[in-house]
């Protein structure tokens, strides 16, 4: 398989919220890797492609507050599971890791 990521990512299995932007609920879920450019996680609904999605995490290094704006770049269907793996594209400034 073709690799299209332009960035290293990271293991990430901690606590990640997000809201669709323009709502005011947010979700909790739990990550599973993040890059300088972009975050995977998994979801308990479906995402169209390029829905805008803004994440409030823990730095996986400093343990700071994060806030971030993604795009939801792919989507998938967990196996045996009602669950969705995404992937989002952060827009605006990159997550230094």
């Amino acid at each position: 398989m073709l690799e299209k990521r332009d960035s290293e990512r990271l293991p990430f299995s901690h606590s990640v919220r997000y809201q669709q932007k323009g709502s005011q609920v947010f979700a909790n879920s739990i990550g599973r890797d993040i890059s300088n450019t972009g975050i995977g996680f998994t979801a308990d609904e479906f995402f169209p492609i390029s829905t805008d999605l803004i994440f409030e995490l823990r730095h996986p290094k400093t343990q700071d507050f994060v806030k971030a704006v993604g795009r939801v770049v792919w989507i998938s269907v967990q196996p045996h599971s009602e669950k969705f793996s995404v992937g989002a594209r952060f827009i605006g400034p990159p997550i230094t890791l």
